[in-house]
């Protein structure tokens, strides 16, 4: 089973539903995906959390493959060597 490596981008916070909202993108090996996540935490948690909460919740709908809304990224050019 290959490493997956995640990014967050636009990450922001929902009052509506008390949550943190965010993309995350899921790289593994040349396929790159990318889910709509939220992770719900008041807007004074501590961001080390949020950010842990959130890449907990773009693995699970990766792995779980029953996410309701997914984009492929294709690109000519290797994927970025992000921090796991």
């Amino acid at each position: 089973m290959s490493e997956q490596m995640v990014r967050l981008e636009a990450v922001g916070y929902n009052p509506e539903w008390a949550a943190f909202v965010a993309r995350a993108e899921v790289a593994e090996g040349p396929v790159r995906l990318v889910y709509p996540v939220q992770f719900r935490a008041p807007l004074t948690a501590e961001f080390a959390f949020v950010v842990r909460g959130l890449m907990d919740c773009a693995r699970h709908l990766h792995r779980s493959g029953r996410a309701d809304l997914r984009l492929r990224r294709v690109s000519d050019r290797p994927a970025p060597a992000w921090a796991a």
